[in-house]
């Protein structure tokens, strides 16, 4: 399995510079955190410095994970299933599993039941981070390219998504360079509704 000039640091790079010239807005957004390290609508730089290297290793670590299991299955099958995976307290990358229930739904009741269980065990402060992936395709130069969609969200402010080209050439899988997308918090925060923020 290949990967294209180390996806995983350029993943990062993206998501932390975007996460760095965003961060004085989410301290005065309307989301809810009250746990949050931008609670007080104020970050200096050293607040700035140490979320940024937490949700980078983070960050990392479930990119890796999702990227190697994806690449197995499609060297394997020719196909990946949707998956998700999770920061835990103890700094540990766990993969989150369905129960059996879920083994025949379509890919995108298995991505809705993972964005349900991840918003389940966030909400309870479980865990640090989370990943989901699925299949979908990106279009570049006119042309509908097989994809990797991951969408990311870290308890420090981070959300988005991550468009990943896939190759499947000889039974040897590739990812290609992602293109980033915003993406609404999901599982570890609430936006509030639209009328709170206008104050009607």
């Amino acid at each position: 399995m290949k990967i294209c000039n180390g996806i995983g640091k350029r993943f990062v790079l993206a998501l932390v510079v975007g996460f760095a010239f965003s961060m004085s807005a989410f301290g005065q957004d309307a989301i809810d955190r009250d746990d949050h390290v931008l609670s007080d609508g104020k970050l200096d730089d050293k607040d700035l410095a140490a979320v940024v290297a937490v949700a980078q290793k983070h960050l990392t670590k479930m990119t890796d994970a999702a990227l190697k299991k994806a690449g197995d299955e499609l060297e394997e099958a020719g196909i990946f299933r949707p998956m998700a995976f999770m920061v835990m307290k103890s700094e540990k990358v766990q993969e989150m599993k369905l129960g059996e229930d879920a083994d025949g739904a379509p890919g995108e009741i298995k991505v809705l039941m993972y964005r349900a269980g991840l918003k389940s065990i966030a909400r309870r402060k479980e865990i640090h981070g989370a990943v989901i992936a699925y299949p979908g395709s990106v279009e570049k130069d006119g042309e509908n390219i097989r994809a990797l969609v991951l969408e990311h969200e870290h308890r420090l402010g981070v959300s988005g998504i991550k468009l990943i080209p896939v190759r499947l050439d000889d039974g040897e899988a590739s990812f290609g360079e992602p293109m980033s997308q915003d993406k609404p918090f999901q599982i570890f925060y609430d936006e509030k509704k639209e009328a709170e923020g206008s104050g009607n």
